[in-house]
């Protein structure tokens, strides 16, 4: 089951061209290294796009947000032990 986070979170991310990578993010205080994106997609919120990712640091699941219009990046949910 899914935990509900929604907070800001720092990522390092590789851009090339249109296409994003998050390579890790910080979530209280510790680092997680992004082993493999499992999937991705756009989604649309008024006037406000989000590039979504489904990320796995071999140990849990995580879904992470960028918002294209503020820079700004967020976890959104966990699944632990995935």
């Amino acid at each position: 089951m899914a935990t509900e986070i929604n907070e800001k979170i720092q990522v390092g991310a590789i851009f090339r061209g249109s296409k994003i990578r998050p390579a890790w993010f910080v979530w209280e205080g510790r680092k997680y290294v992004v082993k493999d994106v499992t999937y991705s997609w756009y989604a649309r919120d008024g006037n406000v796009t989000y590039c979504h990712f489904s990320v796995t640091d071999g140990a849990n699941l995580f879904e992470i947000s960028f918002n294209l219009n503020t820079v700004e990046w967020r976890l959104n949910k966990i699944w632990e032990g995935v």
